[in-house]
């Protein structure tokens, strides 16, 4: 009862104005005590915290299993009591500190993102994909060929932080004030999450951007500006995917220009497949750059030493997880694409 009252109460305020009004205040307190502490240690922390948590939750259920087998029901019934209010009290601390970024007003609001023609669509991964096939040739290599970031950390932090300057000032309705720098730090847990299909993740009650190091870095360099945005309070996975996006295209350096129009091009290439596949063959067997197609079939290779039916079981507790949270399931992932033609639209002639 006591977390049917909990979900209520988070669905209630999240429908009123509180979400724009007076949870960024909110937000931005607990984030700067958050960064204050774990932005000190090169670890993350995040990932300590919930590898106690796993072992404390193993701890749990070997409890529970151990009353069932005694048939101590009443032990059994305040333990399960015990667990649902911890749970409780964790959904509510979890709004408290980020969750309510869910329910604020959505960045489409600002744009026309109505996608009603095929051509925009072309037209606007072709503007891509002349961005990234220019940055393709001018970024670094490993020794097969592949892109090979050669920003560090520290390097990465510097440019975001710039580009949040810039779209603070550039972009109104993009609301990047005064933001902590990135946070990101590698996850102890990569390898566990190849196989789970997981670039990166952000903790909020440490307000770390983690990242998995085993994928490669056509993917990673755009998973950390995700992970950023994810940060600086942009919930929404498709917002988050849009103001990485913002991120990279607004640094002048090639790596985070390759990322950002890599990115975007794949994903109107994506949209279009569903309506004229042989566009999009075309594409990616003739018009990519040798650069880029070493850069596609190298994620595909790592895609199939990792993948398997782990990463299916992953993506339907994620879904549960993003439809909880006033989501559309994964299909927020692909409201990227409708983000960036109503950014398109608003910003092109500028």
């Amino acid at each position: 009862m006591v977390l049917i009252f909990a979900i209520l109460l988070v669905r209630i305020l999240g429908f009123t104005r509180f979400p724009d009004l007076v949870f960024p205040k909110i937000h931005s307190f607990f984030a700067n005590i958050f960064y204050s502490i774990t932005s000190l240690f090169s670890i993350s922390i995040g990932d300590l915290i919930y590898s106690m948590l796993i072992i404390l939750g193993i701890l749990f259920l070997g409890r529970i299993i151990y009353y069932v087998l005694k048939r101590n029901y009443s032990e059994l019934k305040n333990s399960i009591v015990k667990i649902l209010y911890f749970l409780a009290g964790f959904y509510l601390y979890f709004h408290l500190i980020w969750g309510f970024n869910y329910y604020k007003t959505p960045l489409k609001e600002n744009y026309n993102v109505e996608v009603d023609s095929v051509e925009e669509l072309k037209g606007m991964a072709h503007q891509y994909f002349v961005k990234a096939a220019y940055y393709r040739k001018i970024v670094s290599e490993d020794e097969n060929g592949n892109f090979k970031m050669s920003l560090s950390i520290q390097s990465l932090r510097e440019e975001l932080n710039q580009s949040a300057l810039k779209i603070q000032s550039q972009y109104p309705e993009l609301f990047m004030r005064n933001p902590n720098p990135a946070n990101l730090k590698s996850s102890l847990y990569s390898e566990g999450f190849s196989y789970l299909g997981v670039l990166g993740y952000f903790n909020p009650f440490t307000n770390e951007a983690q990242y998995n190091v085993k994928m490669p870095d056509s993917k990673l360099l755009f998973t950390k500006c995700h992970e950023t945005a994810h940060q600086w309070g942009y919930a929404s996975e498709s917002e988050a995917n849009f103001i990485g996006f913002v991120l990279a295209n607004e640094s002048n350096h090639p790596d985070l220009q390759y990322a950002a129009n890599f990115k975007a091009m794949r994903s109107l290439l994506n949209r279009i497949l569903w309506v004229d596949p042989l566009y999009v063959k075309y594409y990616v067997e003739v018009l990519y750059t040798d650069g880029m197609k070493r850069d596609r079939q190298n994620e595909l290779d790592i895609n199939a030493q990792y993948g398997g039916s782990a990463e299916d079981a992953f993506s339907l507790m994620n879904e549960a997880f993003l439809r909880l949270n006033n989501q559309e399931g994964l299909e927020s992932y692909g409201k990227f694409v409708e983000l960036l033609v109503g950014f398109n639209r608003k910003y092109s002639s500028n």
